[in-house]
């Protein structure tokens, strides 16, 4: 990094810049992609995209409609004539019309697609793309990622609360008194009484983890021996790796199980070095960060595809084990993959929705 770009990154970051300090700055963060992505500038460069509307205002608007959408699904099961089903219809595909209109705007909140599920539960999906909120009956505020599903009951019994998650989510559990809250993953079951935490367990990915952002949490590793209970701290985070699959370099970590199965490690969440320093990349999902910390190609390549909703094919092996660092916001994929690109050389292609990189 040049010291002309130290100080206006500087004059950036104390909102003393000019206008045409920035014009400048722009320029130099073009000929040095790395220190761009680096310095997480992505969504407030004067080419970034910008949502049509604040956040808080796109999860009410967006809870409004899922409301809207839950009283007709009920209105058709129902007893009603048949003859007012048809005349509620049209009504209910503009409310969906208008959703995927939002999620063409690059809005964070998008439709989801709620299925009934055998034992009274409901299953809410995203697809490759999208991410959405859902507020549970007893007022837990759960936001899914994209590429996820989660099941659970319409109301909860008096004695538990429970949960199954694919994918990732985040989740802000409401405070209950002897009624502990549990998510049940493949390979883990996290059990809180009230609090803030991260939940990620992919299909696709060699590991699952659980990150504490404030209160407690207790997790049971379903295939871990002579392990039955951990408890995380705020700050701290559980990862569990699939030893058969793992191409993960487990570092700057505590193991505290290993078996011929899985490791089990604890570690610290990571900080965004960045103004926002209180944000860690285990979260930033929800703000529409892609951070990335010396990941392989491949590994974000997976990533990639739900983020953008795409499918992206590594020809040459050699690419996959390429290792990058930094973070992206609100950034087109051409763009991410042009910066990529001029930190370590690849070729690459899109053809019919398809990233050919070789």
């Amino acid at each position: 990094m040049t010291n002309r770009l130290r100080e206006l990154l500087a004059l950036y970051w104390c909102n003393e810049i000019s206008k045409d300090e920035k014009a400048e700055l722009e320029q130099l963060l073009l000929k040095h992609p790395d220190v761009w992505l680096k310095s997480g500038l992505m969504d407030q460069l004067s080419f970034s995209k910008q949502p049509v509307m604040d956040e808080d205002a796109a999860a009410e608007w967006a809870d409004k409609v899922s409301r809207e959408i839950e009283v007709m699904e009920n209105m058709e099961a129902g007893t009603e004539q048949p003859e007012m089903v048809r005349k509620r219809r049209p009504f209910r595909t503009a409310l969906l019309a208008s959703v995927f209109l939002v999620a063409a705007a690059g809005l964070f909140f998008v439709y989801t697609r709620w299925i009934a599920a055998p034992g009274g539960y409901k299953v809410a999906t995203t697809d490759a793309g999208m991410k959405t909120r859902i507020r549970l009956s007893d007022g837990t505020m759960v936001w899914l990622n994209a590429g996820s599903s989660l099941k659970y009951p319409p109301k909860f019994g008096k004695h538990t609360r429970e949960v199954f998650l694919e994918g990732e989510a985040y989740f802000d559990v409401k405070q209950q008194v002897n009624q502990p809250f549990i998510i049940h993953t493949e390979k883990m079951d996290i059990k809180v009484l009230g609090t803030a935490f991260n939940v990620r367990s992919y299909e696709d990915e060699d590991f699952q983890e659980t990150s504490l952002i404030s209160g407690a949490v207790e997790i049971s590793v379903k295939q871990a021996d002579k392990l039955s209970r951990v408890v995380l701290k705020p700050n701290q985070k559980l990862v569990v790796h699939d030893i058969k699959h793992t191409q993960t370099k487990v570092e700057k970590a505590t193991i505290i199980h290993q078996s011929a199965d899985v490791i089990i490690e604890r570690k610290a969440l990571s900080a965004i070095l960045s103004p926002d320093s209180g944000q860690v990349a285990e979260t930033a999902w929800l703000s529409n960060r892609f951070v990335f910390q010396n990941e392989t190609l491949e590994s974000m390549a997976r990533r990639l595809e739900r983020w953008y909703g795409i499918t992206i094919v590594i020809k040459d092996p050699q690419l996959s084990g390429l290792r990058f660092t930094g973070r992206a916001d609100n950034l087109p994929l051409e763009k991410l993959l042009a910066i990529l690109q001029e930190i370590k050389p690849f070729n690459y292609s899109i053809e019919d929705g398809t990233v050919i990189i070789n």
